[in-house]
């Protein structure tokens, strides 16, 4: 049993599928099968059920396939070590990004990483702060960017950035032309447009409301800031809109952003595991992004 055959049995428990399992380890298909039929016979367990339309992992494989990927994220682990002790970098990282941020920083943060490691490629995933956080702590992603404090023990955390929350309004609403900040109270007479729950935006923004008195009639409606904008611009209430996602267009037509008094502010983090010291090189680089 060597590492190569951890990583073909976790490819086919993943893909359930032993073709798209082979193109993932870039290996034939009938290579990957004869090892898995060899590793099954050191083990003296069957791993695998095997049908012509699809692929079960039996129970004891479940148990082995979370045994395996343990070892392949401590080895990975052991690797990384070793390049960043010789100054190197990883050649590959899964960077995680939650969907409010991941739009509008993506470009940065890929920028960044390229000018200060030109040889690393970053393979970026999209999801809810949840999931992601329970992807680091797994080793499915190297690190994450998501914008709430972890309580994950295991996990640890660096601050990026700042990012101000504005209120977003249609241009006929009564505040559209104010010059001052808005009190959250002028707030509470209007529908709060919210993402689905799962989404950190959402819980930030109730948050705020219910602690400054802008707490009001509230719709968990959208799965995106680009849907909120659509709905606001055609009066179906107002919503607290990320301000990095305005950095490259400032005017939206039927829409007004006015900045609140207090100011809401959600920090953006980037997340690691403790045991990866990949997490302080990514915070020096992801830093200046």
């Amino acid at each position: 049993m060597n590492f190569r055959d951890l990583e073909y049995l976790v490819a086919v428990a993943e893909h359930g599928h032993f073709g798209q399992a082979a193109k993932a380890c870039h290996v034939s298909q009938s290579t990957l099968s004869l090892q898995l039929q060899k590793l099954e016979a050191d083990l003296g367990v069957q791993l695998v059920e095997r049908t012509n339309r699809r692929v079960v992992v039996t129970r004891s494989g479940l148990v082995f396939v979370s045994r395996a990927r343990g070892i392949l994220r401590a080895r990975q682990e052991m690797l990384d070590e070793v390049a960043l002790e010789a100054g190197q970098m990883p050649r590959e990282i899964t960077l995680g990004m939650i969907p409010t941020i991941a739009p509008y920083r993506l470009g940065a943060v890929l920028s960044a990483v390229k000018l200060a490691c030109p040889e690393m490629s970053v393979r970026v995933v999209e999801d809810v702060t949840q999931a992601l956080e329970k992807g680091v702590a797994q080793g499915d992603l190297d690190a994450a960017i998501t914008a709430t404090p972890t309580v994950d023990s295991l996990l640890e955390e660096a601050v990026l950035m700042e990012d101000e929350l504005l209120l977003a309004v249609p241009a006929g609403h009564s505040l559209a032309a104010s010059k001052r900040r808005v009190v959250p109270e002028r707030m509470s007479g209007d529908k709060l447009l919210l993402l689905k729950d799962g989404h950190c935006l959402r819980d930030q923004a109730l948050d705020f409301c219910a602690a400054h008195g802008g707490g009001g009639p509230h719709e968990s409606i959208a799965t995106s800031i680009e849907t909120l904008i659509a709905l606001i611009r055609h009066g179906a209430g107002v919503t607290l809109m990320p301000k990095m996602a305005l950095a490259d267009r400032p005017k939206v037509e039927g829409v007004m952003f006015l900045r609140l008094d207090p100011s809401p502010v959600r920090t953006v983090r980037l997340i690691t595991r403790k045991t990866s010291r990949l997490g302080q090189v990514l915070a020096r680089v992801l830093g200046h992004a």
